[in-house]
């Protein structure tokens, strides 16, 4: 792994006119959220009041550009996945007795929710957790799925899942479903447009005019059909634990998480990162392209000029979690450097974060045979150092390279790392952009922060 596996994408459309088709409109705002997962995608429409469903392995435009469906409502998903193999029978939405359901996060204590359906007699067809959530409603609801209604899935959601990750949606014949987690770990937004009602892990999806537009608040679901919108109630209890990768390293530039605008975010990452840096140099180079905005925010507040000196493959979608010795083939094909950029030079290289280093380690042999003169890395998140119980694919703490170093100085993992220097961002000025008491913080801390599900 060299950078952070991904969280899942979601996008729903509901038209507001039955006879208009959305589901090319679904695809290509789906197509928009493909940085968030790249294993498979799928969607489900409905068709004379049967939900049909395609999904494949691979990239959304290799497999679903100018779909011969019609349908005016839709719910479509691009997975990267935390639970379960890698294959075309994992792609999601799941569909089961004419009901889809797809999601971004994570199931917690998964194998105590298998078992128990396996008692009631139901069998899985998936080892994906979206089957395990969607059965787990019909096991509980105890009714037909047209007689679902949005308090009642609400509950089952918050009572049973409560320590789970995830932005959910669940289409029936004539409405949608959205849900959020009981402390907001993932996002989800809705849009309402004049023709249309838009749900999404991202606002990039759609960038267009519209009505509405808000962020789906902690254990808040939302229903929409033909009557309209119809939102729940939401946790008030001001103890959300929004994932401050979203904002650092998984969403879109383009988008608004969690009411954060993105690329201002990481700009301003990045100048307090230089505000507490006293080196010099003559460039700033950012990692492509996870860490180009904090590098221009660092460059400004430093007055360096910032120079695209380590290129980014267009063709290498970012890299993910691949074992030796395709991991070290899929990073070689990733960067390349501009060599009259870097030849002689002083440079500081800003990304967003360390995981394992690999990545880290390649673009300084790459600076290093293209005749730079010292590296300096800087990074505006602090050091990585345990593993995430939330839906982030971040390996065992025993891979991570903070973690093995975090009784040692800078100055040694600089040394490990082939660098003059390393630095990264307090926790102070960090935390100074994302509360401690509204984020997760979990993976720069030593010790889990376990949080009860009696909250």
């Amino acid at each position: 792994m060299t950078k952070l596996k991904h969280e899942c994408g979601v996008i729903a459309f509901f038209s507001k006119n039955k006879e208009d088709n959305v589901v090319n409109k679904t695809i290509d705002a789906l197509i928009k959220l493909q940085h968030r997962g790249q294993d498979s995608c799928g969607i489900a429409y409905v068709e004379d009041n049967i939900i049909k469903k395609k999904s494949a392995s691979g990239l959304i435009r290799d497999n679903f550009l100018n779909l011969e469906v019609k349908s005016s409502v839709s719910i479509a998903h691009t997975r990267y996945a935390t639970c379960g193999k890698v294959n075309i029978s994992n792609a999601q939405p799941y569909l089961y007795n004419n009901v889809a359901l797809c999601f971004n996060g994570t199931v917690y204590n998964v194998s105590k929710y298998k078992e128990i359906l396996k008692e009631n007699d139901f069998i899985f067809e998936t080892d994906s957790d979206a089957e395990i959530i969607l059965k787990w409603l019909f096991l509980k609801l105890k009714k037909e799925s047209f007689k679902w209604s949005l308090n009642e899935i609400r509950d089952v959601l918050n009572n049973d899942f409560k320590m789970s990750a995830f932005s959910l949606l669940i289409l029936l014949k004539d409405k949608i479903f959205a849900f959020k987690d009981f402390f907001s770990f993932r996002p989800l937004v809705f849009i309402e447009t004049e023709t249309e009602y838009i749900l999404s892990s991202e606002d990039c999806a759609y960038l267009g005019d519209y009505i509405k537009k808000f962020e789906i608040k902690a254990a808040q679901g939302i229903e929409i059909s033909e009557k309209g919108c119809f939102l729940s109630d939401y946790n008030s209890c001001n103890n959300t634990k929004k994932c401050v990768f979203e904002i650092v390293y998984f969403a879109h530039k383009k988008s608004k998480v969690f009411n954060i605008d993105v690329k201002s975010a990481r700009v301003k990452l990045g100048m307090l990162l230089a505000k507490e840096d006293d080196i010099d140099a003559d460039v700033v180079i950012p990692v492509m392209n996870s860490g180009f905005w904090g590098a221009y925010g660092y460059s400004k507040e430093k007055n360096i000029k910032l120079s695209l000196a380590i290129k980014n493959n267009r063709n290498v979608l970012r890299t993910f979690i691949e074992k030796e010795p395709k991991r070290t083939i899929v990073i070689d094909e990733k960067y390349s450097i501009v060599k009259n950029k870097i030849k002689g030079k002083e440079v500081i290289v800003v990304d967003d974060s360390i995981v394992r280093g690999n990545t880290i380690k390649k673009i300084v042999l790459l600076l290093r045979q293209n005749g730079v003169k010292k590296i300096h890395f800087r990074l505006f998140s602090p050091p990585i150092i345990n593993c995430c119980f939330w839906g982030v694919d971040i390996p065992q703490k025993e891979e991570l390279l903070a973690y093995n170093f975090k009784s040692k100085d800078n100055e040694t993992i600089a040394k490990e790392l082939g660098v003059n220097s390393i630095k990264f961002i307090s926790k102070e000025l960090f935390f100074s952009v994302f509360s401690e008491n509204e984020w997760c913080n979990n993976c720069f801390t030593e010790h889990p922060i376990i949080i009860s599900p009696q909250v």
